[in-house]
């Protein structure tokens, strides 16, 4: 299903108003993205060729709100069973979020079960908050802190989804130091 554009939006219970289309770079030109989500692209060379690499790696892309793109996200396999998840958003989106927040439910769910994930995983600039929030809120577990990790300097945090049997089971934050 995530090869068809028809079908995924069927299945995802989208229509012409609010639908994925699929990912194309030069959207990102028509997105008024959100502060945190502005990092990558100003200050990352050649953004733009990036996201098309993650497209060509991986799947990718956007949904669209009354002709307007208000997300662009997709996934990036890394190697068997564990893909990294990623994801720009506009400053439109809050008007669509119940939308956005079901569709990305049932995204990871179908990343999960169609392409035979045991971890997605993603990365949130620590000072973002809402987004902090909200991948909780999507099943996933703050893992532990990447520290200088974005193009910015700043911190992000690492979060997991891990699917363990049939169940989906939540990783859990711990912290262990080492004898040595």
């Amino acid at each position: 299903m995530l090869n068809d554009i028809n079908a995924l939006n069927h299945a995802l219970g989208l229509n012409s108003e609010r639908k994925l289309i699929e990912f194309e770079s030069p959207l990102l030109k028509l997105m008024q993205l959100r502060k945190w989500d502005r990092v990558f692209p100003d200050y990352v060379a050649n953004y733009a060729s990036l996201t098309d690499a993650y497209k060509n790696i991986g799947y990718a892309w956007c949904g669209v709100a009354n002709g307007s793109p208000v997300c662009a996200f997709g996934l990036v396999p890394l190697w068997n069973g564990v893909g990294e998840v990623w994801m720009l958003t506009d400053v439109r989106l809050p008007r669509f979020a119940r939308t956005f927040h079901r569709v990305s439910r049932q995204m990871f769910n179908i990343y999960i079960e169609e392409l035979n994930m045991i971890r997605l995983q993603c990365t949130v600039h620590s000072r973002n908050l809402q987004a902090r929030k909200w991948i909780e809120s999507m099943y996933f577990k703050k893992e532990g802190l990447l520290k200088q990790y974005g193009p910015d300097g700043h911190d992000f945090f690492m979060f997991a989804r891990i699917k363990d049997g049939r169940n989906i089971k939540h990783t859990q934050s711990t912290s262990t130091s080492s004898g040595t």
